[in-house]
């Protein structure tokens, strides 16, 4: 929890101003070497010193979204670099479970029904202690 809290408060500190001086900034924040997140994310490593180094004038979306999830960072804010804008509505549950877990319809809607169930304000008469 420390780690991350580090993390952020790197963050939002320094404010860096490109995508390139972001993602060192996180990754030195997590304690990674270049090599480790490239691997982690899956990435070739010189295509993340690409990055890093602010020589890759056009990254891919999926990467992106690969290295915001190894550093625990807001896809958003390493997309923002690259023009994609967040979406004003996020899609259903069931949706969203299809698409980011590969789930089928069926096991996407008893997912979607365990977290409507879960997320519902108890009832007066169920009272747990």
């Amino acid at each position: 929890m420390l780690e991350r809290h580090k993390r952020k408060e790197i963050m939002t500190t320094n404010q860096p101003q490109t995508l390139g001086a972001l993602l060192r900034a996180a990754r030195l924040g997590a304690g990674l070497s270049i090599r480790q997140l490239a691997r982690l994310a899956g990435i070739n490593h010189s295509y993340l010193v690409k990055l890093e180094t602010d020589q890759n004038d056009n990254p891919s979306a999926a990467h992106l979204q690969r290295l915001a999830d190894v550093l625990e960072l807001d896809a958003s804010d390493l997309l923002a670099f690259i023009g994609v804008e967040p979406s004003a509505t996020l899609p259903s549950p069931r949706v969203y479970f299809r698409r980011k877990f590969g789930l089928s319809e069926a096991e996407a809607g008893r997912l979607s029904r365990i977290i409507a169930d879960y997320t519902k304000p108890p009832n007066q008469g169920d009272r747990h202690s």
